[in-house]
């Protein structure tokens, strides 16, 4: 660890610490803090999730080099039952995409699909915003996102857009046996034309309030809690 902070601090998005050992933590932290990393405390147990099973030795460091899934070996690790994906539609900025990552794995996505070009690759900006949630999700690049819709509509998946305009409530829409792909647009101007066609259905967001939109994240938030409710109440 201190070899890496030391080597290539830049590399470094995050470094978790033992809450419990801060004593045997010191040197890792001043070296981190003094290379401008970022640290946080952890209990035992979240540093083991964190680890995925490696002996941490009480200090675990997210990187900003991510491992992509293609789409093939994505569809083969979700359920056949209800799958839950979520699909960014070239949403470019990180904290954005950051905080999507967050809210699809503590609402139980099983997938989370974004574009190679002309969206926010996995760094360490993503992985700070995520709070550490890109080291337990699943995430595919890919080329043409209107493609990819068509595969999973051949497979009996459910494409819902989410737009301010859409003419059905998030809350109205069931996953259905063959699963749902929700799909957020970008932060400037929404679904692209041909993502909007591939679209099964076009979902809004109850507002009440005197604000008329919602941003991309805390929509994408929203709307996957809702699926993933409609999901366990299958």
């Amino acid at each position: 660890m201190l070899e890496a902070l030391r080597a290539s601090p830049q590399n470094i998005a995050v470094i978790y610490l033992d809450s419990a050992d801060k004593a045997a933590m010191r040197e890792i932290d001043d070296e981190a803090r003094r290379r401008d990393v970022r640290v946080e405390e952890r209990d035992g147990a979240e540093l083991d999730a964190l680890a995925t099973g490696l002996r941490h030795q009480g200090a675990v460091a997210i990187t900003g080099e991510f491992s992509y899934l293609d789409l093939d070996t994505l569809l083969r690790k979700i359920p056949a039952d209800r799958p839950l994906l979520v699909a960014l539609d070239e949403v470019t900025d990180p904290h954005n995409f950051g905080a999507i990552v967050r809210s699809a794995v503590a609402f139980g996505a099983d997938g989370i699909l974004t574009l190679k070009h002309r969206a926010a690759p996995v760094t360490p900006v993503v992985v700070r915003a995520s709070a550490g949630a890109t080291e337990h999700a699943q995430v595919a690049r890919v080329t043409n996102l209107a493609q990819t819709l068509d595969v999973l509509a051949e497979r009996g998946m459910d494409i819902v857009g989410l737009d301010m305009g859409g003419d059905l409530r998030i809350e109205d829409l069931e996953v259905g046996p063959g699963g749902m792909v929700l799909v957020v647009g970008s932060e400037g101007r929404g679904l692209r034309r041909l993502t909007r066609e591939r679209c099964t259905a076009i979902a809004s967001i109850t507002m009440t309030g005197p604000i008329a939109s919602l941003n991309a994240s805390v929509a994408a938030g929203i709307a996957i809690h809702h699926a993933s409710r409609s999901r366990a109440r299958a």
